[in-house]
């Protein structure tokens, strides 16, 4: 494709309601709670699916190396099917921006099965990318089945990004904010924060009803009088500048492989199998084994692990560069899954780490490494924020909020996403070049 010729992305226009600003947010209710089962259920299926997945992966280990191959399957899949689903948030994020509700229906089963593969031979990727992704699908197979008026489909394409955020992480609060903030961080799409939240309670209380469950982190009870000298401040601004230069390391080296490999011009079936064989060699050394799969739990109590990382020494000195680097490799070779959780863990060990040195909280630490890091990469602050507040209670907002912007700040102007900087090309690691 010539990128010469493509236009710059600008955010669309909003529009008066067509049929009247009482049907209008009749309608929009009604889909977005359809939006919303529909994505919970997706959830909770995929949920399931991932933790079976990891259970035969740790009964199995040698399942581990069919990493090639199976990386080779999930990109001939989607360079048979894929078009642009291969995008993946970009698009959705890209078509709320536009007002443009072309998302394919088959990114659904696509990301759901190739995520699934992955994690089954133990891939180093995440979840919200695949719920995400889900939940923009269905809301655009519904716009195309309902053929709404085109003022629609904003705030519907809104109303699935909250749905898969909230459902798969628990979190309904951040999921609504995470919908109307990460398109466009520097203007957030408030207005439509009454749709998001609808659909993304429904979407996690549809999760819940299905018996899915998600994990519980915890910071343990400390003394308020304690978080506030000098060395506790000081050590809250270098955490602070670290968990978002750790977000910024992490897209830079997911974009550097990836440009390697455009570079390079390999067959489309070598970047998976050069990327899923340095896998296998990351597996067979005890350091980097924990590091793999989807971080959260393990059959070994030595192992490093999401929860670990809340309990004292529960990470060593190189964790969370182990993580960042094979979810690099994963992502940028070709296997599916997302980052946020690979972010989640990358903070919470940095932090556990960082807290060890400075003989301070762990858990603290950690449950800020976990909400900054992914902060500072997606910018967005507001989103951390609440899913501190969410996960780890409200009470700590004021030591969350600024460790949460600072990141952001410190991250610099390279995201998650493509196209949250300017009208024109995007700077994210995945990003559709401009000349």
């Amino acid at each position: 494709m010539n990128t010469a010729s493509t236009p710059p992305l600008t955010p669309a226009a909003d529009h008066t309601p067509p049929h009247g600003a009482l049907r209008y947010a009749g309608t929009c209710t009604g889909l977005a709670l359809v939006i919303g089962m529909a994505s919970g259920s997706l959830s909770a299926l995929f949920l399931w699916s991932l933790d079976a997945v990891t259970s035969l992966r740790f009964a199995h280990p040698a399942l581990i190396f069919l990493l090639p191959l199976t990386g080779v399957f999930i990109v001939w899949c989607y360079k048979r099917w894929g078009s642009e689903a291969n995008r993946g948030n970009n698009l959705i994020l890209e078509r709320i921006r536009l007002q443009n509700g072309t998302v394919p229906t088959r990114m659904t089963p696509l990301i759901f099965g190739g995520s699934v593969l992955s994690h089954l031979v133990g891939a180093s990727t995440g979840r919200e990318g695949a719920a995400v992704q889900m939940g923009g699908s269905v809301a655009a197979l519904l716009v195309r089945v309902t053929q709404v008026p085109q003022q629609y489909i904003r705030p519907l394409l809104v109303a699935g990004v909250a749905a898969g955020f909230s459902s798969i992480f628990g979190t309904p609060l951040a999921g609504a904010l995470f919908a109307v903030e990460s398109p466009t961080p520097q203007r957030p799409l408030f207005h439509l924060l009454p749709v998001a939240m609808l659909s993304s309670f429904c979407a996690h209380l549809t999760c819940l009803a299905w018996g899915a469950h998600h994990a519980v982190y915890k910071i343990a009870p400390m003394e308020w009088a304690h978080l506030f000298n000098f060395k506790m401040l000081g050590a809250l601004a270098l955490a602070s500048l670290l968990f978002g230069w750790a977000g910024h390391g992490f897209l830079r080296l997911q974009q550097a492989i990836r440009t390697l490999y455009t570079h390079l011009s390999p067959p489309w079936w070598l970047p998976p199998i050069i990327g899923g064989g340095l896998l296998i060699i990351a597996s067979q050394m005890p350091s980097l084994q924990d590091s793999l799969g989807l971080g959260t739990w393990s059959t070994r109590p030595e192992a490093v692990t999401l929860a670990s990382a809340f309990a004292p020494e529960g990470a060593n000195e190189l964790s969370w560069l182990s993580k960042l680097t094979l979810t690099a490799v994963s992502l940028g070779s070709g296997f599916k899954g997302g980052e946020v959780t690979p972010l989640f863990f990358m903070g919470a060990t940095l932090g556990n780490t960082l807290a060890t040195v400075l003989h301070l909280a762990p858990s603290l630490f950690a449950a800020l490494g976990f909400v900054a890091v992914f902060a500072a990469a997606a910018h967005t602050p507001l989103t951390g924020i609440l899913v501190a507040g969410e996960l780890f209670g409200f009470a700590f907002t004021p030591l969350f909020a600024p460790v949460c912007w600072i990141a952001h700040l410190a991250c610099g102007r390279v995201g998650l996403f493509s196209n949250q900087f300017s009208k024109g090309a995007g700077e994210g690691p995945f990003a559709t070049p401009q000349k």
